[in-house]
């Protein structure tokens, strides 16, 4: 496909209401196409996809899910979004993009993402707590990024650096509620 193919067919796409309807249509065409589509979303069409949620978070999991294996790319910019504070956290009856952000090294801003999901969680639910603290203990026993998680919270200048600390590391050494890997 041209590259004005590609765009008419992810306008066409992304005109669709439902994420559901997005991932099986992304499903039909070839491999190839659907990475040059979900790669060109920019991050207002991903936000509407992973944080419009009307009771499809199954559906928008196995959407992210799929994204891994033809973009991890995409992936990793669906997932920084789907982390909005208002929003909260996506669940679902399982959790592949999670067990997908604690079986592996997470990029730089992806672990940002998580750490500033954490700071600024306006709805503070447990789960939520819970899961973030999943991947940070992850990320700092599983890939040693215990000093670097530090560094950013510091490299912020919070009043309460603190006490963001102490709760971090709290979530890393407590046995987690949830396990995503």
């Amino acid at each position: 496909m041209t590259d004005d193919e590609i765009i008419k067919k992810k306008d066409e796409l992304m005109s669709e209401h439902w994420t559901e309807t997005l991932h099986h249509s992304l499903r039909d065409l070839h491999p190839d196409v659907a990475r040059r589509i979900v790669d060109t979303m920019d991050d207002s069409e991903i936000y509407v996809k992973v944080n419009h949620r009307r009771t499809q978070e199954d559906y928008i999991a196995d959407y992210l899910n799929y994204l891994w294996d033809i973009s991890e790319e995409a992936f990793w910019k669906h997932i920084i979004i789907s982390l909005d504070p208002e929003v909260g956290i996506l669940w679902g009856s399982y959790m592949p993009h999670f067990e997908k952000i604690c079986r592996n090294r997470i990029p730089e801003e992806v672990l940002e993402a998580v750490i500033l999901f954490l700071i600024n969680d306006v709805n503070k639910y447990k789960q939520d707590t819970d899961a973030i603290g999943c991947v940070l203990r992850a990320q700092a026993k599983r890939f040693n990024r215990a000093d670097e998680i530090k560094n950013y919270v510091r490299s912020l200048n919070l009043q309460e650096e603190t006490q963001i600390l102490n709760q971090i590391e709290q979530l890393i050494e407590t046995e987690p509620g949830y396990y995503f890997y």
